[in-house]
């Protein structure tokens, strides 16, 4: 069968059904179906997971598409953060933090925090000797404290900085990483850096501004998110707003004044936020530009945020509000992002698959 020769649309609709691993092994069975996948508008999905406690299954949902797998691995535990590919996993009595990848089942063991952190990230995937932990707690918010596990190391280092500007309530949105410094947001807005090569020390903990400059606006966020869009130096931020006509705002990071720019139109970038996993990218896809996929549902069908509309929508059906008051709202579920290296079963060997 000669794939080149089937209707691009079609060939678009056979891989948005297929998922993760499946999709790469979809890729390597001939140079053609490798190209119809590396072509294919989908190819950077995100898939929306979530556990089902009353059936004790995960659930991915990729384009209104369901996928149940089981993983007895992680009953009873808690999703901190998702990136490359792998989640970083608690236990629910905060006893035992690992890394855990959905999509070839390995495990990574961590020395557990002495802290539970409001937000915790990891730099790159736990096989690479480069990656490394960041937690951040501000139950004083004049004094953030940030715990760091380097990979090969056995414990976590912990230090309490002194914000000497004003007050920095962190809030759950992990952190983006832009110039070696980790770029942290906070509940009303406000932006903060850490540079981790200068942890323990007082300059470790670097700007802290606000750059959001209405007071009005910085009273009204209920719910905040920083995405760094894929292969882009701009840090975005996306703020869900009280009694507001306009429901969702995104923001620009100016980097030259620290100041939050309104940004109207995404043009043909999309993102999608959650607690533990925010990502964006650009499309070539139409429908999905300049959109906002939230861990939403109406009904089974999940919902984003149209900047173009500057309404809710399904992304299957005809479903449209100006609010999300009706919407089944998932907020332990995160974005996990598939890679060629957590998808394939590729030659790790037990000692890439050891913390220390």
């Amino acid at each position: 069968m000669d794939w080149n020769n089937l209707p691009q649309d079609l060939v678009d609709l056979i891989l948005s059904n297929v998922f993760a691993k499946d999709r790469l092994n979809f890729s390597v069975v001939c140079r053609s179906w490798n190209e119809a996948v590396s072509t294919s508008p989908f190819r950077h999905s995100p898939c929306l997971m979530f556990y089902q406690r009353s059936k004790h299954l995960w659930r991915f949902s990729q384009h209104d598409n369901f996928f149940d797998m089981e993983y007895p691995e992680l009953e009873n535990t808690i999703i901190l953060s998702s990136n490359h590919g792998w989640l970083l996993m608690t236990s629910r009595d905060r006893k035992n933090l690992f890394f855990y990848n959905p999509f070839n089942n390995h495990m990574i063991k961590l020395p557990s925090p002495t802290d539970i952190y409001t937000t915790i990230c990891f730099s790159h995937p736990p096989t690479s000797p480069n990656c490394f932990l960041v937690g951040i707690t501000t139950d004083m918010p004049f004094r953030p404290v940030i715990g760091v596990l380097k990979h090969g190391e056995g414990a976590w280092k912990v230090f309490e900085y002194y914000n000497r500007w004003h007050a920095f309530d962190v809030s759950h949105s992990p952190p983006v990483l832009l110039y070696g410094l980790f770029i942290f947001l906070d509940v009303n807005g406000n932006v903060s850096s850490f540079d981790i090569d200068k942890h323990g020390r007082g300059s470790g903990w670097g700007f802290s501004v606000r750059p959001l400059k209405q007071r009005r606006l910085r009273r009204n966020i209920k719910a905040q998110f920083l995405i760094k869009p894929k292969g882009e130096e701009d840090i975005f931020g996306v703020f869900a707003m009280h009694d507001d006509n306009r429901k969702i705002r995104v923001f620009r990071l100016d980097l030259d004044d620290l100041s939050w720019k309104l940004v109207e139109d995404l043009g043909n970038r999309v993102f999608y936020v959650s607690n533990t996993g925010s990502f964006g990218y650009t499309t070539n896809v139409k429908r999905m530009a300049n959109k906002i996929f939230f861990p939403k549902f109406n009904g089974d069908s999940i919902v984003y945020y149209s900047l173009e509309t500057q309404k809710y929508h399904s992304f299957e059906g005809s479903y449209s509000s100006n609010n999300s008051y009706d919407l089944r709202r998932m907020d332990l579920a995160t974005w996990t992002m598939p890679t060629s290296s957590s998808t394939v079963d590729p030659t790790f060997t037990r000692e890439s698959l050891a913390w220390f």
